[in-house]
């Protein structure tokens, strides 16, 4: 199998390592590099002195989009700035390459039309990386919910937070992606869009949505530093309210859901969910084996069987458009200071 990488800083080279893990020599690694920065990383982000990544994981960079493309790989790892994912998309799309697509798909729809057209005129896999749906408290509250325990839901709440000054020690927070509004930044489109698919592959896609955002931490960003909104879905009669920051510390990651029979709540980050049914004692399940690379080596395998055609277990561009629509409403909301339709 034949990857190009477009994009390889963290999250970029944790699938590096992945590839590598599962694959070994079978696969062939490319990459686009704009940059070219030698800086190799663990996966706890830690920087390894003296040790080179091109050298180190057998990749053959290319410094031009096109001549990367000409090389006709198999697939396309995009892992670069948000606010190039949807034009890598397209010219990935139009060289014929299957697509593993790092959320979100955007920063805004302009693009994504084309996107869609592409994908599924050519017959590509676009696969979305929400490595969160494998998560074990995911699938855990997927199925309590599914086997009716807490009955009708009628609210819920999510919380994912994490100190933006602490996210990437190695360099200047200020200059990263995650700060800057050029790039696609702020905790909306970098944090809380993991909860946006949660939300929808539990819940399916709200109607409604009230935003606010916020800047008063002092961060010297131009995006948002934290940020609320309340989501609807009237022929259900449910509220969520999700919240995000950039300051908090330790990260936070949390659900809520609130039926009439019970509560579902669940720790990303512990790893644990606590279950209340009616007046049954609690039940708490935990997984302490779990770890975090876990779910990106899952997603992995997924990919590749989705575009072998073994598995209908596609987390595709639909999930990836919809999650964007919300956060998209939430900010459109935000700045109207109105109620938006999504």
């Amino acid at each position: 199998m034949k990857i190009l990488m477009m994009g390889l800083g963290s999250i970029g080279q944790r699938h590096v390592r992945n590839i590598r893990k599962v694959y070994g020599d079978k696969a062939e690694i490319l990459a686009y590099r704009k940059r070219g920065s030698s800086i190799t990383f663990t996966d706890k982000l830690e920087i390894r002195d003296g040790v080179d990544l091109e050298t180190e994981y057998d990749i053959k960079a290319y410094k031009d989009i096109d001549e990367a493309l000409g090389q006709k790989a198999d697939a396309v790892f995009i892992t670069n700035i948000t606010s190039k994912h949807i034009e890598c998309g397209i010219k990935a799309a139009e060289a014929g390459c299957h697509i593993f697509m790092e959320k979100p798909l955007g920063d805004s729809l302009e693009g994504t039309e084309k996107l869609k057209k592409l994908v599924e005129e050519k017959q590509l896999v676009l696969f979305m990386g929400f490595q969160n749906r494998y998560h074990p408290c995911v699938k855990k509250m997927k199925e309590v919910l599914e086997s009716g325990v807490i009955g009708r839901v009628v609210y819920g709440d999510c919380e994912f937070s994490e100190r933006l000054t602490t996210m990437h020690r190695y360099e200047d927070y200020r200059g990263t992606y995650m700060a800057r509004k050029d790039m696609g930044g702020g905790p909306v489109f970098n944090l809380l869009m993991h909860d946006f698919d949660i939300i929808r592959y539990l819940f399916g896609s709200p109607d409604k949505v009230t935003g606010m955002l916020r800047s008063e931490s002092g961060l010297e960003i131009d995006v948002e530093d934290s940020a609320d909104g309340i989501f609807a879905w009237e022929a259900e009669g449910m509220q969520f309210a999700v919240h995000t920051d950039f300051i908090q510390y330790p990260p936070a990651h949390r659900f809520k859901i609130v039926g009439e029979k019970g509560r579902i709540e669940a720790d990303l980050n512990e790893a644990k969910v606590r279950i209340y049914a009616g007046d049954e004692a609690v039940k708490e399940e935990s997984y302490p084996d779990f770890q975090r690379n876990d779910m990106f080596i899952e997603e992995l395998k997924d990919f590749e069987a989705c575009i072998k055609g073994k598995t209908e277990k596609l987390i595709g561009f639909d999930d990836g458009l919809e999650a964007l629509k919300m956060a998209v409403a939430m900010k459109e909301s935000a700045s109207e200071r109105k109620e938006k339709r999504i």
